[in-house]
């Protein structure tokens, strides 16, 4: 799923034969969140972009918020063609209904390159998952998963008496969320590894971090040196696309998978991840964020073998929160509602 969006063609992104065509033309609305709105009845509307439909808390999360507040705003997740980004994008800078919203999987790359402004650490990441529409009607794009990360990642720590400087972290996976969660953990002070099936797109990855951060604090590698980097991780995590509805839904991310999806080769991950799992610090944690209705193959068999694990939803209330700090603020200090009622109420929404 990632390297598919890394290879879309900017120049070709930007040009749209039918200049006529509207966003409705290239979106649809999502049918497996939650709770998603089917229509935009409302005065103001944040629209999140999503390659495929999946099950993800961000409708139900801020809507829960605007409901209590009574706020005439809505949130909506549609699916699109990251192709067609360029022309959805001018779109929402002409439409007065459109505040900001989310650039999820798919669109995180390659909304990137096409927003107008840029807030220096999602600059810095070369992923954005967050867009905000100026009083100027330009778009502005954040990056609020890292440290959405960090904060759940954190808490684990503190709850264990352990400090998350200097620990060892190992990333499954060089996307888009990869990026955000990588720059975040070393910038805490982490030692980082990232792993991933194409070598380049990690060491990509593990020389920007170096460089912006001015020391060598991240290494990379291929999926051929999990078993080994893995053994004395403090925390390991998947932000790779094992384990998410779709072809590699039922391989763990721990080990290689072979494609077809077939009894024998699914096993034979799953074999090998538990064989790595049996070889683990007892108190290394591991994460993943990849969202479905139930547990993902890496986290079942961790939580079966006893290791502390995270899932993605503490992740994605923590960037929540972030993203809708950033669009109401003013409005929220200028009422009185502090950033911890948003956080509750979203919490209590996305655990529904």
């Amino acid at each position: 799923m990632f390297v598919y969006y890394a290879t879309i063609n900017l120049e070709e992104n930007k040009k749209v034969e039918n200049k006529n065509m509207s966003t409705d033309d290239f979106l649809k609305v999502a049918q497996m969140p939650k709770d998603n709105p089917k229509n935009m009845d409302f005065s103001k509307y944040e629209i999140t972009l999503l390659e495929d439909d999946y099950p993800a808390k961000t409708a139900v999360m801020w809507n829960a918020v605007y409901s209590q507040l009574h706020m005439d705003i809505g949130n909506i997740m549609k699916i699109g063609n990251p192709k067609y980004c360029a022309k959805i994008l001018d779109d929402f800078r002409t439409d007065p209904k459109y505040i900001g919203g989310g650039a999820g999987v798919g669109f995180k790359d390659i909304a990137f390159d096409l927003v107008d402004e840029l807030d220096p650490i999602a600059k810095a990441i070369g992923a954005i998952n967050f867009i905000l529409k100026t009083p100027e009607g330009k778009l502005k794009g954040f990056n609020t998963d890292g440290t959405g990360f960090v904060m759940s990642l954190e808490k684990i720590f503190d709850e264990q008496s352990r400090k998350i400087k200097s620990s060892k972290a190992v990333i499954l996976g060089a996307g888009g969320t990869s990026n955000s969660v990588a720059f975040s953990l070393a910038k805490q002070g982490m030692k980082v590894v990232i792993l991933n099936r194409t070598i380049e797109k990690a060491q990509d990855l593990s020389e920007r971090i170096n460089t912006f951060l001015g020391e060598p604090v991240c290494d990379f590698g291929g999926e051929s040196e999990i078993k080994k980097e893995v053994a004395d991780a403090d925390a390991i995590i998947n932000v790779s696309t094992k384990g998410a509805i779709g072809n590699f839904q039922d391989y763990s991310s721990l080990a290689s998978a072979v494609l077809p999806a077939t009894k024998e080769n699914i096993s034979a991950n799953l074999a090998e991840s538990q064989e790595i799992l049996s070889g683990l610090k007892k108190d290394t944690i591991i994460c993943d964020v990849v969202l479905r209705n139930e547990n993902t193959p890496l986290l079942e068999q961790a939580q079966k073998a006893g290791f502390k694990t995270l899932n993605g939803i503490p992740m994605v209330v923590n960037q929540a929160v972030e993203a809708f700090w950033l669009l109401h603020q003013k409005e929220m200090e200028e009422r009185g509602v502090m950033k911890d009622r948003v956080a509750n109420v979203m919490k209590k929404a996305a655990y529904v």
